[in-house]
């Protein structure tokens, strides 16, 4: 039995993303390997080259782009939160109750 702390489920992924930082001025390509609605699992970067903050721009089937903060890292790994977590969370909250309404 594993002993997993994640809050939530994780989606294994492995699809190619690029990382901006918030001024856009650096790019870099990388693997999103699995995320979840909070965060995400980085790979085939230099983690020490990525700054604390950045933008992760997703492609293929989900799409988007995500601001993120990083929370730990290793040579080619690092694990990011999604800061706008919250804010998509309670945006899809609204669009239910339009709906409902």
């Amino acid at each position: 039995m594993s002993n997993e702390r994640r809050r939530n489920f994780r989606v294994e992924w492995n699809s190619p993303a690029t990382i901006h930082d918030l001024e856009r001025n650096l790019i870099r390509p990388c693997i999103l390997s699995n995320f979840s609605n909070q965060g995400a699992r980085i790979t085939g970067v230099m983690a020490s080259t990525i700054p604390d903050e950045f933008m992760l721009r997703i492609t293929g089937g989900r799409g988007g782009t995500r601001k993120c903060r990083v929370l730990w890292r290793s040579n080619d790994t690092l694990g990011a939160e999604f800061t706008d977590y919250k804010a998509n969370e309670a945006d899809a909250n609204q669009a239910t109750a339009r709906e409902d309404a």
